[in-house]
């Protein structure tokens, strides 16, 4: 099924029933690739403005197959999507997802243009932005991720591994880096962190659990990774700054609420 090409349509009015901070809200949503084979089973979901979510769970739990229902690229075969209190619709994803952003986890899934500018003015002139702000918006955002000096390189050029391969350390720590300052810039932003880093999980608001197509944990990421065994029964791992507070802890040193390795570290040599 294909969403509609209708862009310049009215959107339907916020239903009364969404909570009134919900900047995205999954009811019973389903998925399946094939008729009789779901991918995603009921999922309930209600994240609200502002909050940063992180999607953990191993290959094949749904996690990516969720990403590509909230931003109308995939259609439910049951269940609803709203966001910001609007139900998506055939009629209205193209409208509802400018206000949605996906960086997808493979460069050749999102690299339209032969340079920087190209692929940045590509989402621009979809927009049907004026040609003639194009050059300053194009600056400005690339500015805002230390790129502007690239603007004229191949996209290709800038991966810092093969195509498709996951960023070496240095590249996860400028991407976590240019989330939080734009995080700060627009405390309102709401981010899906969908990762296989559980390491990162720590920086959320919030830590969501997928397992074979359902949501089977949602809470705070201190709670989360305090259910050793279900995790470990699913095959995911909790990070090693929270495994060894908690053991030394048990041994009685307590460092209290740790999310990373820095704060370990600083938390041992005091």
């Amino acid at each position: 099924m294909k969403r509609s090409k209708k862009r310049e349509i009215e959107l339907t009015p916020i239903d009364p029933k969404i909570p009134s901070d919900s900047a995205i809200f999954l009811e019973n949503l389903s998925f399946g690739y094939e008729t009789n084979k779901l991918n995603i089973k009921k999922v309930n979901v209600d994240i609200k403005k502002g909050q940063s979510i992180a999607f953990i769970g191993h290959n094949g739990s749904g996690k990516s197959t969720l990403a590509k229902l909230i931003d109308g690229i995939l259609v439910q075969n049951r269940g609803d999507i709203y966001i910001f209190g609007v139900k998506m619709t055939d009629d209205n994803a193209l409208i509802l997802r400018r206000d949605i952003g996906l960086v997808f986890q493979n460069p050749d899934s999102q690299f339209i243009g032969a340079t920087v500018r190209d692929d940045i003015a590509f989402g621009l002139e979809n927009a049907c932005v004026d040609p003639s702000k194009m050059n300053d918006i194009i600056l400005d955002c690339a500015t805002k991720v230390g790129m502007q000096d690239y603007l004229d390189a191949e996209p290709s050029h800038l991966i810092l591994d093969e195509a498709g391969a996951m960023l070496d350390p240095k590249g996860k720590r400028q991407i976590r880096n240019i989330i939080k300052e734009r995080k700060k810039e627009n405390p309102d932003l709401t981010i899906i962190n969908i990762t296989h880093e559980i390491d990162d999980a720590y920086d959320s608001d919030r830590v969501l659990v997928m397992n074979g197509g359902q949501l089977i944990l949602d809470d705070k990421p201190e709670v989360v990774f305090d259910n050793d065994e279900l995790l470990k029964q699913i095959h995911l791992d909790i990070p090693f700054a929270h495994k060894l507070a908690k053991d030394l802890k048990e041994e009685g040193m307590d460092l209290g609420l740790i999310k990373n390795d820095e704060e370990l570290y600083k938390k041992l040599c005091q």
